[in-house]
């Protein structure tokens, strides 16, 4: 009780808000390893401030090169310019390296482009996507792409790479 806040009642349900849940896209500087499966297992979160630090099952790439420092502002800002459900197109000014955090569910088969360029798109916090970006201002796609995606997966699996 109280957690939530009423906002209406329709004919088939009550909707509150959650005040507390964290925004759809985020700017996060720090990175930390993450076990996701003995998360997932034993239900227990490490210790971490979602708002600062992003959970990876692995380790990022390094960015590419820094934009320059007239271009950096004080601090980071995210946009989201264009959003449906196959592509998600946002807007980043950030004030250093970091992640692009998309609280979006994450599946293989989206990609992600950087200013145009292909991206590695990680694996965030057990269940969302995060892609690494350097410190500047920079335009973040995401596309589903689930033909090329099965493809991909299928081809993996036949050259027993898979599962």
């Amino acid at each position: 009780r109280g957690a939530l806040k009423f906002v209406a009642r329709t004919q088939d349900a009550y909707i509150y808000e959650n005040a507390g849940a964290l925004p759809r896209v985020m700017f996060v500087r720090d990175w930390e390893h993450a076990n996701f499966e003995h998360i997932i297992e034993g239900g227990r979160w490490p210790e971490f401030d979602p708002t600062a630090t992003v959970l990876l099952d692995g380790e990022p790439e390094i960015a590419g090169t820094s934009a320059e420092v007239s271009d950096i502002p004080e601090s980071s800002s995210v946009i989201i310019k264009h959003y449906e459900n196959t592509i998600v197109e946002i807007e980043v000014e950030a004030a250093s390296e970091g992640f692009v955090l998309l609280n979006d569910v994450w599946h293989p088969w989206w990609t992600a482009e950087v200013d145009g360029k292909p991206a590695t798109i990680h694996r965030a916090n057990v269940m969302f996507r995060a892609v690494r970006v350097s410190a500047g201002k920079h335009r973040v796609r995401f596309e589903f792409t689930p033909f090329s995606g099965a493809i991909a997966e299928l081809g993996e699996r036949l050259s027993g790479g898979g599962n």
